[in-house]
């Protein structure tokens, strides 16, 4: 019985308010009162598996650490939840907590054959001692936590009453599909906060999006903890790049143009990036628009084909979603979205081809005539000097 073991560390998911509205709050005002801020991910491969699960899917062990905090002048929330949205086709088979109805000890608990979690008997267990499945310890609960998605593909905890800050710990088995390596996570953090009636506001949980790679007894080691954070802590722009899939050529530049950005030290979101792994598109491409510090829009026929309804039936759908909603957001607070949308021309392409929307004869955009800092100067410029207004 073997385990793998590796440490995925997420960014933090800002709770905002903002002005109710009837229609549904794709960018809330920066009014920031609290934070849920996800400490790490530790994901552990199980075998063995029942027999049930071993025909098609792998299972794994995931422990969860996540912080609330709340600012010190509001009054505590009345509560406070995390969600972890999956792909299609992974299994959320069971959650830890699950239901804790009053303040309860430390424990100790382990998997059973079936995949879920009891009490740590004393005495030899089913998993070979020291791993991950053997002894899984959970810290004392002081407040009511009611757990929901069990049996599908999210999970929910929502802690209820007498809420302390500081670090939670959750664990979860999660079945994923034969041949899958990394999973596009959707995480949401939402408090509840009473607020004073005149002012019409009503809190606002951004979501994010983030990969985290599955492990396996090789490669257990790889991509280490202190890489990614290391990225997060010097302030590493946040950069989700749109294009449309013109053709191979244009692919294979701007997968080259990913590859530079990452090497140069950003958090680049593109959607090559964990392809054997099942995700919801539509909520990738706004998480990632939402929680970027700059989209770059690469300039292409087929881009700007989408931004004129001129597109082939059924061609480039990707594109012309992801180019509606920056339309949309310049339309909204041109202010801040322009400043955060820097259109690119990579070699052998045109100004004549970002979308008008994007203003190219009025707002700066950026030419890049090789894939290093000489080539990309002026937008390595922009990108270094620090995260974009808003």
């Amino acid at each position: 019985m073997s385990t793998g073991q590796h440490d995925q560390f997420v960014g933090d998911v800002p709770l905002y308010l903002a002005e109710s509205t009837r229609s549904v709050d794709m960018s809330p005002n920066g009014i920031r009162l609290g934070a849920v801020e996800l400490r790490g991910w530790q994901v552990h491969k199980l075998d063995p598996v029942p027999d049930d699960v071993s025909g098609q899917w792998s299972a794994y062990l995931v422990r969860v650490n996540y912080d609330f905090a709340v600012a010190d002048d509001i009054p505590a929330p009345q509560w406070a939840e995390v969600r972890f949205e999956f792909p299609p086709g992974t299994f959320v088979a069971d959650a830890l907590p699950r239901s804790v109805e009053e303040t309860t000890s430390a424990a100790a608990y382990t998997l059973t054959s079936q995949l879920n979690f009891v009490r740590r008997e004393a005495g030899p267990g089913r998993w070979r001692p020291g791993s991950a499945a053997d002894t899984i310890p959970m810290p004392v609960f002081l407040s009511r936590v009611e757990c929901t998605g069990v049996g599908g593909d999210f999970v929910r905890w929502r802690h209820v009453g007498a809420l302390t800050g500081g670090t939670h710990t959750a664990g979860l088995v999660l079945l994923v599909p034969h041949g899958v390596e990394a999973l596009a996570v959707v995480a949401s953090g939402t408090y509840h906060l009473e607020t004073p009636p005149e002012l019409k506001l009503r809190p606002v949980g951004r979501r994010d999006s983030f990969t985290v790679a599955l492990p396996t007894a090789t490669r257990a080691q790889q991509q280490p903890l202190a890489v990614v954070r290391e990225r997060r802590e010097r302030g590493a722009p946040r950069i989700f790049i749109s294009y449309a899939h013109d053709n191979r050529e244009h692919k294979a530049a701007v997968r080259q143009f990913h590859d530079f950005l990452t090497d140069w030290g950003a958090d680049v979101h593109y959607d090559q990036n964990g392809l054997d792994s099942q995700r919801n598109w539509d909520k990738w491409i706004v998480t990632g628009i939402l929680r970027s510090d700059f989209v770059l829009p690469i300039a292409s026929p087929a881009y700007l084909a989408a931004s004129q309804d001129e597109l082939p039936p059924g061609q480039h759908k990707a594109a012309e979603f992801e180019y509606l909603r920056l339309a949309d957001l310049l339309h909204r607070e041109r202010e801040t979205w322009t400043k955060k949308i820097l259109p690119v021309i990579l070699p052998g392409r045109s100004a004549d081809e970002i979308p008008l929307s994007f203003l190219p004869g009025i707002v700066t955009h950026h030419t890049v005539t090789s894939y290093s800092a000489e080539g990309a100067r002026t937008l390595i410029a922009v990108l270094g000097g620090g995260r974009a207004a808003g």
